[in-house]
């Protein structure tokens, strides 16, 4: 199962070991890393790149987050470039772990309200028995992969709304979908009749 894990290099700056024991875990439990970025970054020369760099980093992020099935962010100091990567992770649909030293949720996650953000509170010591909990959960609300042909006028309204309306194609269909579930009468009783057999 692809996953991404990441972080901000201030936050590896405070928390090293936990970052590293995180991206190791991850490995063990069969899971493939869509970046290493976290791993690799050494925090001092981040700080001193350009902003050409930075760009470039910042889409290889974004490349990273689409490629994975469930997204794992350490996030026990305030960032708002993490708040933005778990924002971005959930439009996508992706199940999100945000992993925090902290007992309360962090506030950037405050308005933040849906089914698939996991929040886990942690220490070093349970961080290991609470990561892989966190992760059989996210591995049950991970979404299916589900392709098919659309005509060219739908593929051309599908990159204007992504252009326009900062839409994802992937998140404005499911949405769709979703209404259309809301409003079917007839599925919501078949659906109410199976759960009572």
């Amino acid at each position: 199962m692809k996953i991404y894990f990441g972080s901000s290099p201030r936050i590896k700056e405070k928390y090293a070991k936990e970052i590293k024991e995180i991206y190791q875990l991850l490995k063990k439990l069969d899971f493939s890393h869509t970046s290493d970025f976290i791993a690799e970054v050494e925090p001092k020369k981040y700080y001193e790149l350009g902003a050409e760099e930075l760009n470039v980093l910042h889409q290889k992020t974004l490349a990273s987050i689409k490629k994975a099935e469930i997204c794992v962010f350490e996030a026990s100091l305030q960032d708002l470039s993490v708040g933005f990567l778990i924002n971005f992770s959930l439009d996508l649909g992706k199940t999100v772990i945000v992993l925090s030293q902290s007992r309360e949720e962090p506030s950037l996650l405050h308005h933040v309200k849906q089914d698939k953000l996991i929040f886990v509170a942690y220490t070093p010591k349970d961080l290991a028995e609470k990561l892989k909990a966190a992760l059989e959960q996210a591995k049950g609300q991970s979404d299916i992969r589900f392709n098919f042909f659309v005509t060219p006028q739908i593929l051309s309204y599908l990159n204007w709304l992504s252009g326009h309306k900062r839409v994802p194609r992937a998140v404005y269909l499911r949405a769709l979908i979703e209404r259309e579930m809301k409003k079917d009468t007839e599925y919501k009783k078949e659906k109410i009749g199976s759960a009572k057999d």
